[in-house]
C-alpha cells in the first residue's frame, strides 16, 4: 500500500496486539487484511468495526472510501490461525525424509511441543501432516505417529460456538479423510475429457499413474492412522466396502486399482483386525470372502481380473493363513 496522502487504520487482535497501517481512499479491505497478516503473522478471517459491524469475505473488495473508515479507527481482527504455526509444522516435516531414525525421533519430539490454540490451527497442522504423507508415503508411519502425538498433547480444544462438540484430532482427521476420499476418482477408466486434457499418450498415462499413486498413498496413510488408534475398525470397514463393495451388488465389479488399494490397506491392518476377536476377525473373514469371489470371477472362459491382481489377492490371503508372517 502506498503512503502518499495516506491515513492510518489500526488493526487489533483479541490478544491486545495492535498495528497501524497506512491506507488511501482506494485501498481495499483485502489489501488491509494482507498487510495485517504479513505484519502480525496470522491468518485473518474477518474484521469487526468499532460499532460491531462485521466486514467479512463479501466486503473484502470494498475500498477504504466505500467502507468510510475513520482516521485511526480500530478494526478488530478475528484470527483463523497463526501463520508461524503452519511454517513451524511445515519446516519440521520437511526434514523427515532427510534424517535417520534418531533424527526423526528428535523431530517428532519437537513437533509434539507445538500447541494449537483453536480449531483452525489444529486443522492447519493436520493438513500439513496429511499433505506430507501423500507426497512421501514411505514415511506414512512417521506422519501418523506425529498425528497421534498431537492428539496426546492436545486431547481436545474448546468449540468455537457454545453448545458445539469439543474439537479433537480424531474428528478433524475424519473430516480431512472424508474430503480426500470424496475427491478421489470414481473410475480409472480414461474418459473423453481426460483425452482432451492430455492429448499425448505419455501425459495421459502419467496422469493416470499419479492418480493411482495418490489413491494408494491415501489408503496407506489411513492404515497407519488406524494402527495409531486414530481411526476405528468401522471406518476401515467402510472404506473397504466402498472400494470393493462387500456383499456384492448389481453394480459392475470394482476396477483393479480399487482392489490394489484394499490389498495395500489390509496388508497394514490385517494382523490387528485378526487379533481383535470377534469384531475384527469377523470383518477380515468378510473381506476374504469378497476377495476370493473377485479372484474367481469369470467372463466366459476367462478370468475377469488380471493374473497380477489375482496373484496379489492370493499372496495376501496366504499371508493371513500364515498368521501374517512375511
Amino acid at each position: 500500500m502506498g503512503t502518499d496522502s495516506s491515513e492510518m487504520v489500526q488493526v487489533a487482535l483479541l490478544s491486545g496486539e495492535k498495528i497501524q497501517l497506512p491506507v488511501q481512499p482506494e485501498t481495499t479491505l483485502e489489501e488491509v487484511k494482507e498487510a495485517a497478516e504479513n505484519e502480525l503473522e496470522v491468518a485473518i478471517s474477518h474484521f469487526v468495526r468499532e460499532d460491531g459491524k462485521v466486514l467479512g469475505k463479501a466486503q473484502m473488495a470494498w475500498t477504504v472510501s466505500k467502507t468510510k473508515l475513520r482516521q485511526g479507527e480500530i478494526l478488530r481482527a478475528l484470527v483463523r490461525y497463526r501463520i508461524w504455526i503452519r511454517r513451524l509444522a511445515q519446516g519440521m516435516l520437511d526434514q523427515i525424509s532427510s534424517v535417520n531414525s534418531d533424527g526423526r525421533e528428535n523431530i517428532m519430539n519437537q513437533f509434539s511441543g507445538i500447541e494449537p490454540c483453536n480449531e483452525e490451527e489444529l486443522t492447519c497442522i493436520l493438513q500439513v501432516i496429511f499433505h506430507k504423507a501423500m507426497v512421501e508415503p514411505a514415511h506414512g508411519r512417521t506422519y501418523a505417529r506425529m498425528a497421534a502425538g498431537l492428539k496426546e498433547r492436545c486431547p481436545e480444544l474448546p468449540p468455537e460456538h457454545e453448545g458445539d462438540r469439543p474439537v479433537t484430532v480424531t474428528r478433524l482427521l475424519l473430516n480431512i479423510l472424508q474430503r480426500e476420499y470424496e475427491s478421489t476418482p470414481e473410475t480409472f477408466e480414461v474418459s473423453e475429457e481426460d483425452k482432451a486434457k492430455f492429448p499425448s499418450a505419455e501425459a495421459l498415462e502419467e496422469d493416470l499413474a499419479n492418480k493411482k499413486r495418490r489413491m494408494l498413498a491415501i489408503v496407506g496413510f489411513t492404515g497407519h492412522l488406524f494402527l495409531e488408534r486414530l481411526l476405528t475398525m468401522k471406518v476401515i470397514r467402510q472404506i473397504v466396502h466402498d472400494l470393493i463393495r462387500l456383499g456384492g451388488d448389481d453394480r459392475p465389479p470394482p476396477e483393479e486399482p480399487m482392489i490394489e488399494c484394499v490389498l495395500e490397506l489390509l496388508t497394514l491392518v490385517g494382523r490387528t483386525f485378526d487379533e481383535s476377536v470377534p469384531t475384527g476377525m469377523t470383518f477380515m473373514n468378510a473381506f476374504e470372502v469378497r476377495l476370493l469371489a473377485l479372484s474367481a470371477l469369470r467372463i466366459g472362459d476367462k478370468h475377469f481380473f488380471s493374473d497380477r491382481v489375482r496373484s496379489a489377492i492370493s499372496d495376501l490371503l496366504d499371508c493371513r493363513r500364515n498368521n501374517w508372517l512375511p
